[in-house]
Parts: structure tokens; sequence; C-alpha cells
């Protein structure tokens, strides 16, 4: 299908001037943008030349230019000396494409000029930037008037716009805002955290920074496992140690200098048979922040899974004082928590002025003794899971409910006249349609458990710490905000792999 349009064909295929002039502004533009980009990274080489106490040359162009803007120049400047080149063969797509583009040239020439004209020094008065700001009227009178020469000829090009080209067009006009704020405030944040994990920059420190590439996050990463052969008698026989165990030696002493050379620590062990298998890393606490942030993750999210479709499936019921149950349901997500987690940190004190210890020793006698769920290292991950569960189940049963309210009611009533029960219908019918609601309340439960900072922080310190609690420990005791910025960037791309996964497997795309 194509856009209807009343122009008339062109007589010839001759350029005139107008049509010329157009296509060689859009061709100037293209080169001027590769041109800038190239000049740019001159000036750097030129700059590093004469001064070379900031590093190399990348790292200056890295830091001065980042990594998104000059692939948006090149990519823009490839695109616009293309769309030339279109225009040269009078092509009406392209033409159109212009028409709009111009328009948004001269909008930015023209906030480009007031900022020029408005600009404040350092002394506070008001600078008028007479030359600037008219370079940039005038670049805002020559893309407007190029704007309203296309909208009044485009008789003049040749061919036809199919519905498609002219809607994705148009959603190209309405999304560019939108995308150049996402530049702004996600994705050059999320740049320069990058660019800093290529160097070993300090924290609040004047020191010289120095370019290492990835090798922050070769030690982040540098994880090994090595097979160790148990300690033989002269017999042959594996020799055992006092506890009736097998005897092995320590890796440290059986695998190669690079080992020691690269700083290995082991993690943990395995044994199969009469090997042992050790799994080392260069940087141990931090594989242990991921282990315990990831069974943190695992359990706490499947729980308040659980509870919050058992929740929301009550709540969606008709029973007397309905609402005000569902307006105390929230109590616990509109704590802080921080505030919860005190409150919890008195609760779970190791001796009978806890509550939790008295209720299970007192009222329930579950424990014969009280319980150190805040000292010992085998109840410290399920006493901060029991925080997070009583805290963010009423979220997770929120937006369940909120999915549960949108399924037709005659669903249930054709179930109920074909003799299902209350539970085949939970699973053949809730479920099923409750899936883009659990898809959500996955992702946005798993985005908040992965980040885990404050629950872990105030409850444990620095006794167990979760990944973004080990970034904070990194970045402000040790100061290292290079390497600190490689755990943040490991930290988003686990993010993503969750949120992609869950989007895949849940088939939220589908529905």
């Amino acid at each position: 299908m194509t856009a209807q349009s009343n122009r008339a064909p062109a007589a010839d295929n001759s350029l005139t001037p107008p049509m010329i002039a157009v296509a060689l502004l859009f061709l100037a533009l293209g080169v001027g943008a590769i041109f800038l980009l190239i000049s740019q990274f001159t000036g750097t080489q030129a700059a590093a030349a004469l001064d070379e106490s900031f590093g190399t040359t990348a790292l200056r162009f890295l830091n001065d230019f980042g990594i998104i803007i000059p692939l948006l120049l090149l990519g823009i400047g490839v695109a616009l000396f293309r769309l030339g080149l279109n225009l040269m063969q009078r092509r009406f797509t392209a033409a159109a494409w212009g028409r709009q583009l111009l328009l948004w040239l001269s909008i930015a020439s023209l906030v480009l000029a007031l900022q020029e004209l408005t600009r404040t020094g350092a002394a506070g008065d008001v600078l008028i930037g007479v030359d600037g700001g008219l370079v940039f009227l005038l670049a805002a009178g020559v893309c407007f008037a190029g704007f309203l020469w296309l909208g009044n000829n485009m008789h003049l090009y040749e061919g036809q716009e199919t519905l498609g080209q002219t809607s994705s067009r148009s959603a190209w006009n309405l999304l560019l805002p939108t995308i150049i704020l996402l530049v702004l405030v996600a994705a050059r944040p999320l740049e320069a955290t990058f660019i800093a994990s290529l160097t070993d920059r300090r924290f609040a420190s004047g020191r010289e920074v120095n370019f290492v590439g990835f090798e922050n996050y070769a030690q982040l990463l540098g994880v090994r496992v090595d097979a160790v052969e148990c300690i033989r008698d002269e017999d042959g026989a594996c020799t055992l140690n006092a506890r009736g165990e097998l005897e092995f030696a320590r890796v440290r002493d059986v695998v190669g200098e690079d080992y020691l050379a690269l700083r290995f620590r082991d993690f943990n062990s395995w044994t199969i048979g009469e090997t042992q298998y050790v799994l080392s890393a260069r940087d141990r606490d931090f594989l242990g922040a991921v282990s315990n942030t990831m069974q943190f993750t695992v359990i706490s999210v499947t729980l308040e899974l659980i509870l919050g479709i058992f929740i929301a499936v009550v709540i969606n019921s008709k029973f007397p004082g309905r609402g005000l149950m569902r307006a105390a349901m929230l109590v616990p997500w509109a704590i802080p928590t921080v505030v919860s987690a005190r409150l919890w940190q008195i609760m779970l004190r190791d001796n009978q002025s806890g509550v939790i210890n008295h209720f299970f020793t007192n009222a329930i006698p579950i424990f014969s003794e009280s319980q150190a769920w805040l000292a010992s290292p085998d109840l410290q991950l399920w006493g901060v899971i029991l925080v997070d569960v009583w805290k963010t189940t009423p979220f997770m049963a929120l937006i369940l409910l909120a999915g549960l309210q949108v399924i037709p009611s005659d669903v249930y009533e054709a179930a109920d006249v074909d003799g299902a029960s209350k539970v085949r219908q939970f699973f053949s019918i809730t479920l099923p349609l409750l899936r883009p609601a659990i898809a959500v309340a996955l992702v946005f439960r798993t985005l908040d458990a992965v980040r885990a900072f404050d629950v872990f922080n105030v409850l444990l310190g620095r006794q167990k710490l979760s990944m973004a609690s080990y970034n904070y420990e990194t970045l402000v005791q040790s100061q290292q905000l290079g390497y600190a910025s490689a755990i943040g960037v490991v930290i988003f791309i686990i993010i993503l792999v969750f949120a992609i996964t869950y989007v895949r497997v849940l088939g939220v795309e589908a529905d």
C-alpha cells in the first residue's frame, strides 16, 4: 500500500539549483560531522603529545568525548551523506526525510543561537555572543528556508512513499525527543562508568590516572577450577586426616606459578572420588558477594512470588473488609527499608530480648535455645531474606492483584458450568492469564534484589556482602573508583540478563 499523493510527475530528470543546494547542504552536513570526529581525535593526539600526565591518547579521547557521541557523529554523518546522494537522484522518500530533518535542525540551531546570545560569564554578567549567535541564527534560517522550499516543491521528486515508510518517519519524529533524553540520563552515565572502569582512577584523589584496559574485569572475573589429587602414602593409597577424611595438598602448592602471580585464592572445593576440585578466584570477596546476592535473589523472589499470588487471590475475592485489608497490606512496603531493617535488627537479637527468639523458644518452642540470626554464618542470609520477604511481598501482591482484576469473570463462570474445580481453574485459567503480570512483578523484584544494598548494609555490615555493598566498600573504603566502576558494569549486565531471560521465558513479547 502506498501513501496517496496529488503531486504531478516531474517533467524531466534535470536538477534545479534549489534541489542541488538542498542536496549539497546534506552532503556538507554529513562530511562536516565526520570531519568533526576526525578533528577532535587529531586534537586529542596533539594534546597527548604535549602533555603525557593524563595517560594515553585513547583515554584522553574517551574521557573528553566518550563512546556514544563519536558513534552518533559517525552514524549521523554517514546517514546525512547518503541522504544527500539520494536527493541528488531526486528520490521522493529522501526529500520527505530531508524535510523532517531540516525542521529539527532549524529548531536545534535556534536553541543554540539563544544559548549563545545569553551566555553567562565567570563574573556572572551576561555576555552577548554576537558572532556565535549570528552563525546559529543564520543556520536556523537556512534550514527553515530549506524546510519550506521542500514542502512546496515535493512534486519535483520522483517515486512514491509507502504507508509503512510514512508511519516509520512519523514514529521517528515522535521518538526523537525520548531518544535524546534516554541518551542524556541513561546512556551517558553508563558510558562514563564503563570508561572509568578502564582506568585505575582513585576516588577523591588527584593521583595520575592511567589506562589499564580490561585489567579490572580480568581481576574481577578471573576464576579457575583445578583438580588436586589426594596425598598418597608409600603404598599408593590416599592418606586420611584426623577426621577420617581424604587429605589433599593445598592448591597453591600443586598448580603452576601463574596461580600465585595472578593472586588467585581458593573459594570453594568439591571432592569426587579421590580428586578434589578447587574453585579459585582473583577476587574472592566479589565471588562471595555474587554468591550471596544470587542466593538472596532466587530464594527471596521465589518466596515473594508464592506468597504474593496467595495474598492476591485472597484479596481479589469478595469478603467484608476487603478494602481495609488491601490498605493494610501495603504498610510493610510503605516503611523505608532502612527503618524496617533497624526494627528487624532489634527483633532478631540473639537473646530473649529479641521477639523472634522469644517467640520460637517460649510461645512456640521450636528451638531449645536462642538463635544468633545475624551473627551465625549459616543464619545470616536467612535473616536478611526474612526481612526482605516481609517488606516486599505486598508489592508483589499488588502487581499480581492488578493482573487478576483484568481477568474476565465469565471465564470462571464457564469453568464452573463445565464442572472444573477451583484448583483446576487456578492452574488452567488464573496462572496462564496472569503470566504478563507475573513477568512484570518478577522483573521489578529481581532488579531490586540483585542491587540490594541497604538491607545487607544495615543488618550485616561487612560480615556478609552483596554485590552492591561490595561495590560501596570498594569505592568508599578502598577508594578504587576504576575497580568499583567495573563492578557496577558487571551488576548492570547481570540485571540485563535477568530481564531478557524473564521476557523470553515467560513469552511477554508474544502477549
